[in-house]
């Protein structure tokens, strides 16, 4: 049911003339164009399903680094006015008629965090190797746990994926990114990685969200990847159990136009 005298907000980003980035390509950009109408039209029906107002933020940072940022400042600014509030990434399609809100406790951080991990067999190969990326999540992983090694902390192979974030007041105080600017800096000089991986770290929003949750055992609930279905160039294949298909190569007719 319909939670009685709470004030919902689902929201997503967009920014047409956003700079150029390798996500955004100018395939992705076009297929934004041509697919948001119905990317907003299934956001807003969501929305009225959930009992929730539903906003798409224009008005937004044109750097695509800043905006994953800027995101995490929205949310929280979002709940002094709502009680709970759902961030979509605009690539986030839904594909289901259970209510986030009903089914995610939100006083814990709700998101969908990733397991990283890569095979013994190749990782000592892959660790060496020079063509990783900012945006592989391995590499993220990677900066995130040099992060906590400097404080002897346990690490793990998860990185949180940001394009889905459930959360009400008291959760999303938990999220604050002050905490990670030193570590992050002092990490990139001082960590046991070799220079082919410590080289492509840059400031990330979901290396900081992975931080501070195990940094400081902050309470979060993993949603999975039913709510967090990451269809990309590797993963291209669509599943009717999943509830919000992520379309991260933007091929967004395999679900829009079927």
């Amino acid at each position: 049911m319909l939670g009685i005298g709470v004030k919902r907000i689902i929201f997503s980003i967009y920014r047409e003339d956003i700079d150029k980035h390798t996500s955004t390509s100018s395939y992705k950009r076009n297929q934004f164009k041509k697919y948001k109408e119905q990317i907003i039209g299934n956001h807003q029906a969501y929305a009225k399903l959930c009992g929730a107002d539903y906003k798409l933020f224009t008005d937004v940072e044109s750097s695509y680094d800043v905006i994953q940022f800027q995101k995490i400042s929205m949310i929280k600014k979002l709940t002094q006015e709502y009680d709970e509030v759902l961030y979509l990434d605009f690539d986030v399609i839904i594909n289901t008629h259970l209510s986030f809100f009903e089914h995610f406790d939100l006083n814990t951080i709700c998101v969908y965090n990733i397991d990283t991990t890569i095979p013994d067999e190749v990782r000592g190969y892959r660790i060496k190797e020079d063509n990783w990326h900012p945006m592989d999540m391995y590499v993220k992983a990677c900066c995130k746990n040099a992060m906590l090694l400097l404080d002897d902390i346990n690490n793990s192979n998860l990185v949180i994926n940001t394009g889905v974030i459930g959360v009400n007041k008291k959760s999303a105080q938990l999220i604050d990114f002050s905490k990670c600017y030193g570590v992050y800096h002092k990490a990139k000089e001082d960590n046991l990685y070799p220079i082919e991986m410590s080289s492509k770290w840059k400031p990330n929003n979901e290396i900081y969200l992975t931080y501070i949750i195990e940094k400081y055992n902050l309470p979060y609930t993993n949603i999975g990847l039913q709510w967090n279905f990451i269809l990309d160039n590797t993963h291209r294949d669509v599943s009717a159990a999943a509830y919000f298909y992520h379309v991260v190569n933007k091929d967004f007719g395999i679900i829009l136009n079927a």
